[in-house]
């Protein structure tokens, strides 16, 4: 596999709206507003938000299953949106170890709740970069999709077990651990698959829970009963 390990990612924190999205005044008198701007410093100059991700070759597809490098993947909507692609490029991306062990160090309810929000942001950003760079690097000029374990019930998270088998040197280098139960630390972290289909895919269409702050494209009851 073709590998790229990127732990050097120019990133900013947006105040504005962490503290819309916190529900904290914009006030310099405001005890929690000096308390969050102190953490939000504390954190810019911690964080190291890092991702990994490779170029694999899909070598055989079968009715649910697909072999990627040796592994199996089993999932008919994953086979079905592979469609003719001989590629996919498994990933991982995370807020990384540095802000989740400071976060950590926050044992007031509140303070870990604010800590909880600014490690979102970061991974947020590491996903961006992550996606600008495979887009550019790879799908410059088709359709870039994406599906990750855990988020659809066709792909269970149980399938976190082989995607990371796959990437275990890479995750390792970025610091992620895969547990038992299929959930990875640092828990602000993300995997799946980045592949060109020829109908863009995007889990929201499937996915019906309401309210979700990351939803990109509305949910489609019809879709999600095929």
């Amino acid at each position: 596999m073709q590998k790229t390990i990127q732990a050097d990612i120019p990133f900013r924190l947006n105040l504005g709206l962490l503290l819309k999205k916190l529900k904290i005044d914009d006030d310099l008198q405001n005890e929690d507003y000096q308390s969050f701007c102190r953490m939000l410093k504390e954190a810019e100059q911690i964080a190291r938000p890092k991702y990994v991700f490779a170029v694999a070759a899909l070598e055989e597809k079968r009715e649910e299953e697909i072999l990627v490098e040796g592994h199996i993947f089993t999932s008919a909507l994953l086979r079905r949106n592979l469609g003719e692609s001989h590629r996919v490029l498994p990933y991982v991306a995370t807020c990384g170890t540095e802000i989740d062990a400071w976060s950590r160090g926050y044992t007031d309810f509140l303070e870990q709740y604010w800590a909880d929000e600014i490690k979102n942001q970061v991974l947020r950003q590491s996903i961006q970069h992550m996606r600008k760079t495979v887009q550019n690097k790879y799908f410059a000029k088709s359709d870039l999709s994406q599906m990750s374990p855990g988020s659809l019930a066709d792909w269970p998270i149980t399938q976190q077990k082989p995607l990371f088998a796959l990437m275990s040197d890479l995750a390792d280098a970025i610091g992620v651990k895969l547990t038992d139960s299929c959930l990875m630390i640092p828990s602000k972290s993300v995997s799946g698959f980045y592949f060109s289909a020829k109908n863009h895919f995007e889990n929201c269409r499937l996915c019906p829970r309401e309210n979700c702050p990351e939803r990109r494209v509305p949910y489609e009851a019809a879709s999600a009963e095929l």
